[in-house]
């Protein structure tokens, strides 16, 4: 009987480490967001102040505009790449819960805290200005990141592209394409080969849905 019972404090002590693990990460999250906040908000700063003087007021001012807009697009690329990296361990640390609840404990669905849901309608109006929604405010905060990244990326090739284009509306097509597809690639390439976490090692719990 101690034994069980010894057993049985063991799960719950490791299930109570999953969510104080979940949680440590989210606090984390939001305050590395904060970094990228800033960061970007000083630059556009920068930027803006220095693209409203004259050229013979600043010495090498096109050089001084790229820089920072290349320093932008690539915080906004870490940002976003940040983003997307929070959401896959949030998804996993879930899935972990639901894992102890559903397998080891047993819980009846009701009873497991992400397996659980109180009203799906209460409170599900779109299109209300005063109610609530099903909206995953993770992958909002994913898409304000690529938008945000899709942004100083148009600057960015704008300001190159625009001295060797006649046509305005050619220029921003060009810049919004090449932002796009720098993007793209990029995140197929960077956070892919240089910036995973390695979990090559870790056992894994293979998804039965």
């Amino acid at each position: 009987m101690e034994e069980i019972n010894s057993q049985e404090s063991s799960l719950k002590e490791r299930y109570e480490l999953i969510i104080k693990a979940r949680n440590f990460h989210y606090d984390n999250f939001s305050k590395w967001m904060t970094y990228f906040y800033v960061s970007i908000s000083a630059l556009f700063i920068a930027f803006y102040t220095i693209a409203s003087k004259k050229n013979e007021e600043i010495e090498d001012k096109f050089l001084l505009e790229i820089a920072l807009l290349l320093l932008g697009y690539i915080i906004s690329l870490l940002w976003y790449w940040s983003s997307k990296g929070y959401y896959y361990w949030s998804i996993n640390f879930i899935n972990i819960v639901n894992h102890y609840e559903e397998k080891v404990f047993k819980w009846k669905p009701r009873n497991r805290v992400y397996k659980v849901f109180y009203d799906k309608t209460l409170q599900n109006d779109y299109s209300s200005p005063i109610s609530g929604a099903n909206i995953s405010t993770s992958k909002i905060a994913i898409l304000f990141a690529y938008l945000n990244t899709l942004f100083w990326g148009f600057l960015l090739f704008y300001k190159i592209i625009k001295p060797f284009s006649s046509c305005i509306v050619i220029s921003i097509i060009a810049s919004f394409l090449f932002s796009y597809f720098t993007i793209r690639i990029s995140s197929n390439i960077f956070p892919k080969h240089f910036l995973y976490s390695n979990i090559d090692e870790l056992p894994e719990i293979k998804n039965e849905l």
